[in-house]
């Protein structure tokens, strides 16, 4: 057997070729691919998204620090490299480098003091990026020796005269190409007051000058988590604050998985969407109600770098096809045709799209045009565009079959991210949902929901209801001062889950005398075995004897 060849589940060989042409099969690459989002998280927290192409129109497309970068550089690294951002932009580093570089690798102290005394003569080294150290170089101790806890910040004066590096020496060394772990190291060895702080000073010393002198950032992967994750941190309130374990919980309580139908409907800028679609792999669909005129959050779908069968999956039904009240009569008059005593309806897009042949040909009138073009490069962005344009013909969906697959075929989960009502949202929505499955609804505030819970439980339309809320809390790790982050968030949404009920009860057709038969060979209450005549009169002996 080939090296490059796959057995598949039916015991067929499946070759490299065959894999990379069934659309099912494909895989994410490893390595960042021209025309790919990804996502850049900076030493100081922050997500940034970026798209990596070679050519753009106007300035850069990627932005850090109020100047712009070019990202072309970037295709063919594989994620989780760590860049660090220079003169001519953000330049890979080894293996093994971080975005946050320890303070204490800048820094080191001597064990005892010079003179034995309390006094603050700790001297102090600065380790450099060849390994050599300078100032006062006696013995590198640990960093908990007692000579640095004797220093403090009594005689520290805040002047701005304590450092011997001004502005324009640091521009000059940026202009040259000095890296921002040298420029910090110089800025450390030149300060008159570094030697004399406390390890705490030091430390935030030397961390605030990696913010502004050291930028460096990871490119990452987006998936729903880490999509989610840059959205809340960027701006919570447009994904009506929903965090990446909201989301999580969302997935496992609406039971998602591949192949099934997902009826969906949010306010989160596509985060949810995405994330289904990444999930399920493009087996099943994704019911995306919208309203408006087109289909919003495109925009954010396609930084999920979803494939092709994935985005394929998800299939947008407008919001009047499930909240409007036109009569279906009157909805679907203008696609019935009369023959005889019956009226046929026909789609008129979908016979529209059947005639159409790939690849298209080219008409007269169009061959013409691209003869009366100047130069190549306009007629290869022309036939770009159409050929975009006829593939979006043959694979979109029409509204028929998006209202077949809405009202013929009940979906297996329904999820509900809104800012609407939730209450009148689930009512409408609920009888699109097979009996038996799951749903999920969330909302910024719990009144909403706490209506939406008596209203379900006083018509006994669900099981298993359950309104909750997820503590999560941030914690900053570091040697003795471990606490919780001073300025988080731990507000994420309130979830309502449940499973709905079938709405059609069943008739028992065993009269009362039959069952009255049936509980008494079953036995009593409580699984107790039945009396028989015999031990019946064996008791009452018992009894009379007793008495």
């Amino acid at each position: 057997m080939d090296v490059d060849s796959v057995v598949s589940s039916d015991g067929k060989v499946v070759t490299d070729n065959e894999k990379k042409e069934d659309p099912y099969r494909q895989e994410y690459s490893p390595n960042v691919k021209e025309g790919d989002y990804m996502i850049l998280e900076l030493s100081d927290g922050k997500h940034i998204f970026a798209q990596a192409i070679k050519k753009w129109k106007g300035k850069p497309p990627l932005k850090i620090n109020k100047k712009s970068y070019g990202t072309a550089n970037l295709i063919g690294i594989p994620y989780g490299t760590v860049l660090e951002l220079q003169k001519n932009g953000l330049v890979p580093l080894e293996n093994g480098e971080d975005v946050f570089v320890d303070p204490s690798s800048y820094i080191s102290f001597d064990s005892q003091p010079e003179d034995g005394n309390n006094s603050n003569t700790g001297a102090t080294t600065v380790k450099k990026e060849d390994g050599t150290t300078s100032g006062n170089e006696k013995k590198n101790g640990d960093l908990s020796s007692n000579a640095l806890m004797m220093n403090d910040n009594r005689n520290l004066v805040d002047n701005n005269q304590a450092q011997n590096i001004d502005l324009q020496q640091i521009q000059e060394m940026q202009k040259k190409g000095t890296c921002g772990k040298e420029i910090v190291a110089k800025l450390v060895d030149n300060s008159s007051t570094f030697g004399q702080k406390t390890l705490f000073s030091k430390m935030k010393y030397v961390a605030k000058k990696q913010k502004k002198h050291l930028v460096r950032c990871r490119i990452i992967r987006p998936t729903g988590f880490t999509v989610c994750d840059t959205m809340y941190s960027r701006d919570a309130k447009k994904i009506m604050n929903l965090r990446s374990d909201t989301l999580a919980q969302i997935m496992s309580y609406g039971n998602i998985y591949a192949g099934q139908q997902v009826l969906c409907m949010e306010s989160c800028m596509g985060v949810i969407t995405g994330s289904l679609a990444q999930r399920m792999g493009g087996y099943g669909k994704i019911l995306s109600v919208f309203t408006g005129k087109q289909q919003p959050f495109s925009d954010m779908i396609s930084k999920f770098n979803l494939t092709f069968v994935e985005n394929q999956s998800i299939k947008y039904i407008h919001s009047g096809e499930i909240f409007g009240e036109m009569d279906e009569d009157s909805s679907n008059g203008e696609n019935k045709v009369e023959s005889g005593k019956e009226t046929e309806q026909i789609d008129w897009e979908a016979k529209d799209r059947s005639m159409l042949e790939w690849p298209c040909k080219l008409q007269s009138h169009t061959a013409g045009y691209l003869s009366r073009m100047e130069t190549d490069k306009q007629r290869e962005d022309f036939l770009t565009k159409r050929q975009a344009r006829f593939a979006r013909k043959l694979t979109r969906h029409t509204t028929m079959e998006g209202r077949k697959w809405l009202k013929e075929y009940q979906s297996d989960s329904l999820i509900i991210a809104t800012k609407y009502d939730p209450k009148t949202t689930l009512m409408k929505m609920l009888p699109y949902l097979a009996p038996s499955c799951p749903f999920v609804v969330l909302c910024e505030y719990i009144e909403p929901l706490v209506e939406c819970f008596r209203e379900l439980q006083d018509k006994n339309l669900c099981i298993n209801l359950r309104l909750s809320d997820t503590w999560m809390r941030e914690y900053q790790i570091l040697p003795g001062r471990t606490h919780p982050q001073m300025t988080m968030s731990q507000y994420g949404g309130y979830l309502l889950t449940g499973v709905k009920l079938d709405p059609v009860h069943g008739i028992n057709e065993i009269d009362e005398e039959t069952l009255l038969k049936i509980k008494a060979k079953i036995g009593g209450r409580r699984g107790r075995k039945p009396i028989h005549k015999k031990n019946e009169q064996d008791q009452k002996i018992k009894r009379a004897k007793i008495e």
